[in-house]
């Protein structure tokens, strides 16, 4: 690929980093770091800014760049990068929509942070740098996963020297840190429950006796509960057999549905009102909730009860404690652990029997049971 043509303007300046630009009818030239791509003033005198051109490019620019320059490669950014992955990787990964979602964030994140930096001039110090500087335990480890993922594509595609170490993969892994998130307790979750809107009330309940994660409950529809029957799909495993479940509906369950139903209009069980009826991306319906704000959400509502004022802030309990308070509390009115394991989806080997749905004839799903009656904790 030849690299970006310049503008007329800054002809006569090829290979020496050198922009210009005319303000009042005078020519200002710039500098642009072959490494970190921000640009500097150089002044008015094309001579002198020549001069100081070389001199930082006989400092800044290794063979490496040489080779990328006459390859075509020199003048490839992380943004550019990101934009390949997204439409030649992304599709055949086959990701289910929130891990696919999840890695969308880490990617945007990327390419606002780092999207103007050249990508064969990343170094391990740089990566290193920037992971430390921005990310702390699962956030880290998760970047740097997409980052070694990223130079392992431009290896590929020939915009990093073959011969250098990926920059990401030899940065520290940080996979042993410590998850000592604090458990939610009852007291807690019937304060945050008692602080919450409706529609939050509605997610607490229903991942309490379901036991299902954020994201299958904020997008479990009406149209999913029928025929007794409540519909999940695990969306983190969905090519896991016992990523399909049903759950037998009890009045508990009916309840809590009943609830749910106010005067908007939505095909979603938690649903709000939002300030713009507009569908944003990634999203099917106006009422529907986006993953993140529902997190952030719950944690602000955390927060307002005051119980966790001393508490530091990334060791508070999180809304996916919930269905960890929910599983402690089947085990406490004596349910079996694989009746628990069953319903929150956890695969084993003795998990094997499946059970054909009538509206599917290409998906099995697990029956379960999810018997809790929330109403004897939280009202």
């Amino acid at each position: 690929m030849a690299p970006r043509k310049r503008l007329n303007k800054n002809r006569g300046l090829e290979g020496t980093n050198l922009y210009t630009s005319t303000k009042g009818g005078v020519t200002y030239f710039s500098y642009r770091h072959p490494v970190t791509g921000q640009y500097h003033g150089m002044g008015t005198d094309k001579r002198k800014a020549m001069a100081a051109a070389r001199q930082l490019n006989a400092r800044l620019i290794t063979d490496e760049d040489l080779v990328g320059s006459v390859l075509g490669t020199s003048d490839r950014n992380m943004a550019e990068l990101i934009k390949v992955y997204r439409k030649e990787i992304l599709p055949g990964k086959k990701l289910a929509q929130g891990t696919l979602n999840l890695l969308g964030y880490r990617l945007d994140r990327i390419e606002r942070d780092l999207g103007n930096r050249l990508v064969e001039n990343q170094a391990t110090s740089d990566i290193a740098e920037y992971l430390n500087k921005n990310f702390k335990r699962n956030a880290y480890v998760k970047h740097r996963g997409t980052l070694i993922e990223l130079f392992r594509f431009a290896k590929m595609l020939g915009w990093f020297p073959s011969q250098h170490d990926n920059p990401a993969e030899v940065t520290y892994s940080k996979t042993d840190y410590e998850k000592d998130r604090q458990r939610l307790t009852l007291d807690a979750l019937k304060a945050i429950h008692a602080n919450s809107p409706g529609w939050m009330q509605v997610a607490i309940e229903l991942s309490l006796v379901t036991l299902q994660g954020r994201n299958e409950i904020i997008n479990c529809g009406y149209a999913d509960a029928k025929g007794g029957w409540l519909y999940f799909v695990r969306q983190k495993s969905e090519s896991k057999e016992w990523a399909y479940i049903r759950i037998r509906m009890t009045a508990v369950h009916e309840r809590i549905i009943k609830k749910s139903r106010d005067d908007i209009p939505s095909p979603y069980i938690v649903h709000r009102m939002p300030k713009r009826r507009k569908t944003a991306k990634g999203r099917t319906h106006w009422t529907q909730i986006d993953g993140n704000w529902f997190s952030r959400r719950f944690r602000e509502i955390r927060d307002e009860t005051g119980l966790f004022d001393d508490v530091p802030r990334e060791k508070r309990p999180t809304f996916h404690e919930v269905r960890a308070l929910g599983s402690w509390l089947y085990e406490k009115k004596g349910y079996d652990v694989k009746y628990v394991q069953a319903l929150m989806a956890h695969g084993d080997e003795e998990m094997t029997e499946y059970y054909q749905s009538g509206h599917d004839d290409e998906i099995k799903w697990m029956d379960v049971e999810a018997g809790l009656d929330v109403s004897e904790f939280i009202g």
